[in-house]
């Protein structure tokens, strides 16, 4: 309770944070799903509204446990950092939003897409508001809250307590195995939505999902390691604005 008292502003955040983005990623889903899909899922529920509301309900109830253990498990193992603007922290987290910003829509439409049809044709339609709404808020907030706050904690405390119990302080060897372990575990959560988008998964799909994800779930990390988790959600939401605004204004 003392890591929830110090931190309740955080916890709020992510809770309003939560909300807002697991209406949007269930609308998004609704969309997507083909029609005698959807209608297996309003047999099920109902209606929509109740189907979004438990969805949304759900998302919020996870997010708050992730957040709840992420804080127990960070402040254990020394991850959890407070907000403290700093100028090389912020100048990070630039970098890494414009590298995630450029792969995320120039290096996938013209790369990938020159590869993987359902990819290029992908960027033919541009982004609704729900889909952005969705991406900085979920994107944003809840993926690094699960996979950074709770998942990579979690993982740099069993390694530690493992292989490092008689050590005062946890090696950067072990939060960087976790930082890799965690941002395989991000990339592969996206399979399934992937395979929603286009239909069908082969090697070079399942390479772009691990490459793209992957590699920047390392950086989103290591902005969490270093820096803080406030950090590491600056950077997740600014890829995924800067590649917005690059395939609204450019592609």
């Amino acid at each position: 309770m003392k890591y929830i008292k110090e931190n309740w502003k955080f916890l709020i955040f992510v809770i309003l944070a939560s909300i807002i983005g697991g209406y949007f990623t269930t609308m998004i889903s609704f969309q997507s799903l083909p029609p005698e899909m959807l209608e297996t899922v309003l047999e099920k529920f109902g209606s929509e509204k109740i189907a979004v509301i438990i969805s949304t309900v759900q998302s919020v109830f996870f997010s708050v446990i992730y957040c709840i253990l992420g804080l127990i498990l960070s402040n254990a193992t020394g991850l959890w950092k407070k907000f403290i603007a700093k100028k090389n922290a912020f100048i990070a987290v630039i970098i890494i939003s414009l590298a995630g910003g450029l792969a995320l829509s120039v290096f996938d439409r013209y790369v990938f897409g020159s590869m993987i049809e359902p990819v290029r044709q992908s960027y033919e339609t541009k982004p609704t508001i729900e889909y952005i709404i969705a991406s900085f808020t979920y994107g944003g907030v809840c993926e690094e809250v699960m996979l950074r706050l709770f998942v990579m904690s979690l993982l740099s405390w069993i390694i530690a307590k493992i292989f490092f119990r008689k050590k005062e302080t946890i090696p950067i060897g072990v939060f960087a195995t976790a930082n890799i372990i965690s941002a395989l575990l991000f990339a592969a959560g996206h399979i399934p939505a992937t395979i929603q988008t286009f239909g069908y998964v082969n090697a070079l799909i399942l390479f772009r999902c691990f490459l793209m994800n992957g590699a920047f779930g390392i950086a989103f990390g290591w902005l969490y390691r270093k820096h803080g988790i406030h950090y590491a959600m600056l950077a997740h939401f600014g890829a995924h604005l800067i590649s917005k605004l690059i395939w609204i204004i450019f592609i």
